[in-house]
C-alpha cells in the first residue's frame, strides 16, 4: 500500500493579516516586436470533443522558454520554424530562425494533430514533438552563445500506431555513463467496450513514457516504453529528474498498464475470510449515528491494550496491531474530532469510536477500504432523519433570511467557493515496480496553476488553499521521512483572485515567486505582487493597525486585440505573444 502523506504548510510562509491587493496606477515598461510570420495554432476539431480533450488539449502554451538563458523565448511558425525571440535591455528582436522541422507539408496533413511543443532539457539538447506523431532530438550546441547551429540527431514516430501525440514533459540523466532522455506523451482514446465497463468512462488519457539511450549523446535508440492510463484527465503531470517516477496529480488514479522492459504485476487483493457456508465474511463491521462512526474489530488470543497503536488526525487514521497488521489505516472519508475518539479492548474485541463534528453519513471510513462492512441500526437511522428534519424542504430556500438556524446563506456563495465533485489526488509511481509510493488526497485543494521554477526539477504546481494560493514543489529523489512535495511560497488571496477573472486563460510565476500574472483571453495581463517593504509604514484608518509592507496589482494592456496564445514569466521580464506579435514587459528593472 502507497504511503499516504499529507501536504505540510510552512506556517512561515502565511500571511493571515493580509490586507489585499492596492492597485498600481504605475505603468510598466513594455515593448513589442511584429513576428515576420505567423506563429502555428492548431484547434479542436468536431471529433475532439470529449472533457479530455477540452482539459488536454484546450489551452495550449506557444511560446516556449530557455530556463538556461532566460533572455530567449522561442515560438514555431506556421511554416514549422522555431524561431527565437531575444530580449536584451529595451530591444526585442523579431526573431530568427534557429531549426526547420523536417516534412511540414506532409505532417500537416495528418488527421486529428495537434500544437507543436519545444521542451529545453539541457544546456545543449532540446526536444520537439510536432503533434503529428512523429518526436525529434535536438543537438542545439551552447544556446548562451546564440548558436543557429541546432540539428536533429534523432527522429520518430513514438507511438506505435501513429498517433498524434502532445509531449507533456522530458528529462536527461546518466545512469553508469549511459545517457537516457526520458519522455512523457499524452493522448486521448476512445475507450473499447471492455474499457468502458472497467473504467466507466467513454475516453481515456494515455500516458505514453518513452525511454531513448545513447552511450555517445549521438546515436540514440528507443530503450524502453511504458504506457498509464487514466479514467479521467490530469491536472499535472511530470516526470521526476532521476527518471525514476512519474507524478501526476487528476481526479482518479493514474495506473500502469504495459512495459516492454517488466511484467506488469496486478496488485494482490485481499483474500476474503470465509464462514461456515462459504460465504464472505468481513475483516470488520462497523456503524455510524449522527455523530460517531464505531467499528468493531476481532483479533487473536494474548492481544492485550499495549499491543495496540492508534495515530490519528483530523483527516488520517493509522491503528493496529504493533509489529502485526493494520487494522484500519488511510485517509478518512472526512474529518473527525481527534480528541473525542477513543478505543476500548475486551477480550478479543476492539471497539473504535470515531467522532464525526459534521452531520453526514459516510459511505466508508477510509477511502478505498472496502475490506469492512456496515451494519445499520433502524433506531439510528430515524434518529438521524429527526434531527436532519429542520435542515429539509420542498422548496429551494425561497427566503433564506427567514430560516432559523440557517448556518449560511447559499445565495451569497462565490463561484471560487465551489469545488469540483471529485477529491483530486496527488501521487508518485515508481516507473519500475509500477506501483504507487507516496499520495496525497487534495479534498478540497483546488488545482490553480503549473510552473517551472528550475531547470533540474519538475514543475511545481499551485492548489487553492483557502482563499490563498500556495505553491508545492514536487521533490527529485523521496527519502525516508522526507515529505514529497514542498511548500515554497504563497500568494495571499489568490484563489479569490483567479475565481474573478471570469476571462481568464493562462497562469504562470517565475522562479523566486516574486510575483504571479494571470493573463485574459485577450488585451489584458494582471500582475500580483508579493508584499514589500515601504518607506514609511502608515496605518490602517479602519483597524488602527500599523500598515510596513503592501501587495501591488498592476495591469498590462496590449494594443492587440487579437487573442493572446502564450505566455512566459522571468524574474525580471513578463513575455506575451499573439499570432503575429510578441510583447515584453519589465517587470522587476528599471526601464
Amino acid at each position: 500500500m502507497a504511503d499516504t502523506v499529507e501536504l505540510k504548510i510552512c506556517r512561515e510562509l502565511l500571511d493571515p493579516k493580509f490586507d489585499g491587493y492596492k492597485l498600481s496606477l504605475d505603468k510598466l515598461p513594455q515593448y513589442k516586436s511584429q513576428l515576420d510570420n505567423a506563429i502555428e495554432v492548431v484547434d479542436l476539431n468536431d471529433d475532439q470533443y470529449s472533457y479530455h480533450h477540452a482539459k488536454i488539449y484546450g489551452v495550449h502554451n506557444h511560446l516556449f522558454l530557455d530556463m538556461w538563458s532566460e533572455h530567449n523565448v522561442y515560438f514555431i511558425d506556421r511554416d514549422w520554424a522555431v524561431v527565437r525571440s531575444a530580449s536584451v535591455g529595451m530591444t526585442l528582436d523579431s526573431g530568427r530562425k534557429v531549426l526547420q522541422i523536417p516534412d511540414a507539408t506532409n505532417q500537416k496533413l495528418t488527421p486529428r494533430r495537434l500544437n507543436l511543443v519545444l521542451q529545453f532539457i539541457s544546456l545543449d539538447l532540446a526536444v520537439v514533438s510536432d503533434g503529428a506523431g512523429k518526436f525529434h532530438l535536438v543537438d542545439t550546441g551552447n544556446r548562451g552563445d546564440n548558436s543557429n547551429n541546432w540539428k536533429i540527431i534523432f527522429s520518430k514516430d513514438l507511438l506505435n500506431n501513429g498517433e498524434p501525440f502532445l509531449l507533456v514533459d522530458a528529462v536527461v540523466h546518466t545512469v553508469d555513463e549511459t545517457h537516457h532522455v526520458e519522455c512523457l506523451c499524452v493522448h486521448v482514446e476512445e475507450a473499447t467496450e471492455e474499457q468502458k465497463e472497467k473504467y466507466r468512462s467513454p475516453n481515456l488519457t494515455i500516458l505514453e513514457w518513452i525511454t531513448l539511450s545513447s552511450v555517445d549523446r549521438r546515436s540514440w535508440s528507443v530503450e524502453r516504453t511504458r504506457q498509464l492510463i487514466g479514467r479521467k484527465p490530469y491536472d499535472y503531470a511530470a516526470l521526476d529528474h532521476t527518471g525514476s517516477s512519474v507524478i501526476i496529480s487528476a481526479a482518479a488514479e493514474f495506473k500502469f498498464v504495459s512495459d516492454s522492459s517488466k511484467l506488469i504485476q496486478e496488485e494482490t487483493e485481499q483474500v476474503p475470510v470465509n464462514g461456515q457456508n462459504g460465504e464472505t465474511v468481513p475483516e470488520y463491521t462497523w456503524n455510524q449515528g449522527s455523530d460517531e462512526i464505531c467499528a468493531t474489530f476481532t483479533v487473536p488470543e494474548g492481544v492485550k491494550k499495549g499491543d495496540i497503536y492508534m495515530t490519528l488526525k483530523s483527516e488520517y487514521i493509522d491503528f493496529g496491531i504493533k509489529n502485526g497488521r493494520a487494522l484500519l489505516k488511510g485517509q478518512l472519508h472526512r474529518r473527525v474530532d481527534v480528541d473525542a475518539s477513543t478505543w476500548t479492548i475486551s477480550g478479543q474485541r476492539i471497539e473504535l469510536t470515531l467522532s464525526k463534528p459534521e452531520l453526514e453519513a459516510w459511505p466508508v471510513i477510509v477511502q478505498g477500504d472496502d475490506r469492512g462492512e456496515m451494519t445499520v441500526d433502524e433506531g439510528l437511522i430515524a434518529q438521524i432523519h429527526e434531527r436532519l428534519a429542520h435542515l429539509t424542504s420542498d422548496q429551494m430556500n425561497p427566503s433564506p433570511e427567514m430560516a432559523e438556524g440557517q448556518p449560511y446563506n447559499a445565495q451569497q456563495l462565490e463561484d471560487c467557493d465551489a469545488f469540483p465533485d471529485d477529491s483530486s489526488l496527488l501521487h508518485r509511481i515508481n516507473g519500475d515496480t509500477h506501483r504507487t509510493v507516496s499520495q496525497t488526497n487534495l479534498g478540497s485543494h483546488q488545482w490553480l496553476f503549473n510552473a517551472r521554477l528550475s531547470h533540474d526539477q519538475p514543475p511545481a504546481l499551485c492548489l487553492r488553499h483557502d482563499v490563498d494560493g500556495l505553491l508545492w514543489q514536487p521533490e527529485n529523489v523521496v527519502k525516508e521521512q522526507m515529505t514529497p512535495w514542498k511548500h515554497v511560497s504563497t500568494f495571499n488571496a489568490f484563489g479569490y483572485v483567479q475565481a474573478s477573472k471570469q476571462q481568464r486563460k493562462y497562469s504562470t510565476c517565475p522562479p523566486g515567486s516574486s510575483y504571479v500574472a494571470v493573463c485574459d483571453c485577450a488585451r489584458h495581463v494582471y500582475i500580483y505582487r508579493q508584499p514589500a517593504p515601504i518607506t514609511s509604514p502608515v496605518r490602517n484608518r479602519k483597524t488602527g493597525r500599523q500598515v510596513n509592507s503592501v501587495a501591488k496589482q498592476q495591469v498590462i494592456s496590449l494594443e492587440s486585440v487579437d487573442n493572446i496564445l502564450g505566455v512566459q514569466a522571468t524574474v525580471e521580464k513578463l513575455f506575451v505573444i499573439t499570432k503575429n506579435m510578441v510583447y515584453v514587459a519589465n517587470v522587476n528593472m528599471a526601464p
